[in-house]
C-alpha cells in the first residue's frame, strides 16, 4: 500500500540497506518494486570494505539520465495479447505500466500469448510508447514498433531465437514464480522450459548425430549452459542460501538487462597473469579442467570480481600486483600513478568489466578456504546436486 501511494505521488525508491541481522528484504524490496527503483544491501557495512562500492553506486544512482513521470503502454497487433510483465513497476491497467523515475539501467519484458482465433495475420506487431519528462521539463514521447513475420516453419523460429534474451526472460519468470508459488516450481520451470525447446528442435531439425551428441544452431549453442547457471546461481540454488541474501539477488536480477543478466547466469573467466595492455584476454571454459597452478586467473558474475592465483605463478608478478603475506589475507594492491605495468594492465581490465554494481575484489590462493567461492562459478562442472553441462547434454538426449 505505501509503495502504491509513493507511485501515485510520482516517487521511485531506492534501498540501501547496512544491517547485519535478518532484515526482511523479501518485503522491504516491494517498496523498491512497484515504485521503478532499486534494492541495494551491504551486510553488516563495514567503511574499509564496502565504502569505495557503496560510494560508486551512490554516485551512479544520483548523476545517471534519469527520467521522470512516466509511463509506458503496450500494444499488440490483432489476433495476439499479452499475458504478463516483468520488472519493477505498477501496473495500472492490462497495458499501462508507472514508473516515476526510469533510466538506462532498468529493463522490462512482457510474454505474449496467441488469441482465441489464432494466427490470422502475416506478421506480429509490437508496439511501446514511453512517455516521460526529461531533466529539463520537457514532456516527451518515445515510440518504440518492432514487426515480425509469421512463419509456418517451426525451424526458421528456432534460428530467429537470441538465448540470450531467453534466458532473461525465465530468470524474471523464475523469479515472480519463487515469489507467487514456490522454489521449487521456479526450478522446475527453467529446467523444462530449456529441455522442451531443445528437444523440440532435435525432433523438428533432425540434429542426433551418429555419436548421439545433439547439434544445436550457434544462436542456442550456449543456452544449455545458460540454463545451468541459473540452476546453479544462488538465486536459484536451494542449499547454503540465507532467505535475505536470497531476496537481494532476487531485488537486484529482476529488473536487470541483457548484458548484465548474461554475465550472472555465465561468468567471464580469463588469464591475467600475462596481459599484453593492448587487447582484453580471450575467456575459458568455465571448467576446472582450465585451472592450473601456473596461472592466475579473474572470475566475473556481475557481482564480484574474484582472483585464483596458483602456486606456481611468477612470483615477481605476483609480488607486482598484490600485497600480503603467509599470514595476512592477500589483495589488490592500490592503484597510484607511476605504478608498475602488471598493476596496470590488471587494473584496465577491471575497470573495463566493472559496473556500478560490482561490490569488491576477492583475492585467494590455490588451496586456500575461500578458493570453493571460486569453483562455484565454474558452472561447466557438476557441483552438489547438479550435473555438469556434458552430463546435462546427454539428460536432454535421454528424455
Amino acid at each position: 500500500e505505501k509503495a502504491f501511494q509513493m507511485s501515485h505521488v510520482q516517487l521511485s525508491v531506492d534501498l540501501y540497506l547496512f544491517s547485519r541481522h535478518y532484515t526482511d528484504v523479501a518485503t522491504l524490496n516491494d517498496l523498491a518494486k512497484y515504485t521503478g527503483g532499486h534494492t541495494n544491501r551491504f551486510p553488516a557495512y563495514y567503511d574499509p570494505k564496502d565504502g569505495e562500492d557503496y560510494y560508486r553506486l551512490l554516485t551512479h544512482a544520483l548523476t545517471r539520465e534519469q527520467a521522470w513521470e512516466s509511463v509506458i503502454r503496450v500494444r499488440v497487433g490483432k489476433g495476439y495479447k499479452v499475458t504478463d510483465f516483468f520488472g519493477n513497476f505498477r501496473l495500472r491497467s492490462t497495458d499501462l505500466l508507472t514508473v516515476p523515475c526510469i533510466d538506462s539501467d532498468k529493463t522490462f519484458a512482457l510474454q505474449l500469448d496467441v488469441g482465441e482465433k489464432g494466427v490470422t495475420t502475416p506478421s506480429l506487431t509490437i508496439q511501446s510508447a514511453l512517455l516521460y519528462t526529461t531533466s529539463y521539463g520537457e514532456r516527451r514521447i518515445r515510440v518504440h514498433t518492432i514487426c515480425a513475420p509469421v512463419t509456418s516453419f517451426t525451424t526458421h523460429i528456432y534460428h530467429s531465437i537470441s538465448s540470450s534474451a531467453l534466458t532473461l526472460l525465465l530468470m524474471k519468470q523464475a523469479i515472480a514464480l519463487v515469489t507467487s508459488s514456490s522454489f521449487d516450481k521456479a526450478r522446475e520451470h527453467i529446467r523444462q522450459s530449456v529441455i522442451s525447446l531443445l528437444r523440440s528442435y532435435s525432433y523438428t531439425a533432425n540434429s542426433y548425430s551418429h555419436s548421439q551428441t545433439l547439434e544445436l544452431p550457434e544462436n542456442l549453442s550456449t543456452l544449455p549452459l545458460q540454463c545451468l547457471g541459473l540452476l546453479k546461481h544462488e538465486a536459484f540454488r536451494d542449499r547454503n542460501v540465507l532467505s535475505d541474501q536470497r531476496a537481494t539477488v532476487h531485488a537486484l536480477m529482476y529488473p536487470l538487462g541483457m548484458a548484465m543478466a548474461e554475465v550472472s547466469v555465465r561468468p567471464r573467466l580469463m588469464p591475467i597473469h600475462k596481459l599484453d595492455g593492448k587487447s582484453m584476454p580471450e575467456e575459458m571454459e568455465l571448467s576446472a579442467a582450465v585451472v592450473e597452478s601456473t596461472s592466475a586467473l579473474l572470475l566475473d558474475d556481475g557481482r564480484h570480481f574474484i582472483i585464483r592465483i596458483g602456486n606456481q605463478v611468477d612470483q615477481n608478478w605476483v609480488q607486482n600486483v598484490f600485497e600480503g603475506s603467509e599470514t595476512k589475507a592477500v589483495q589488490l594492491r592500490e592503484y597510484k600513478e607511476n605504478c608498475h605495468t602488471d598493476l596496470e594492465r590488471v587494473y584496465q581490465v577491471l575497470d573495463s568489466m566493472r559496473t556500478p554494481f560490482h561490490k569488491g575484489i576477492t583475492v585467494v590462493r590455490e588451496g586456500d578456504s575461500d578458493e570453493l567461492r571460486f569453483f562455484q562459478g565454474l558452472i561447466q562442472d557438476r557441483t552438489l546436486g547438479e550435473q555438469s553441462l556434458a552430463e546435462f547434454m546427454q539428460f536432454i538426449l535421454r528424455r
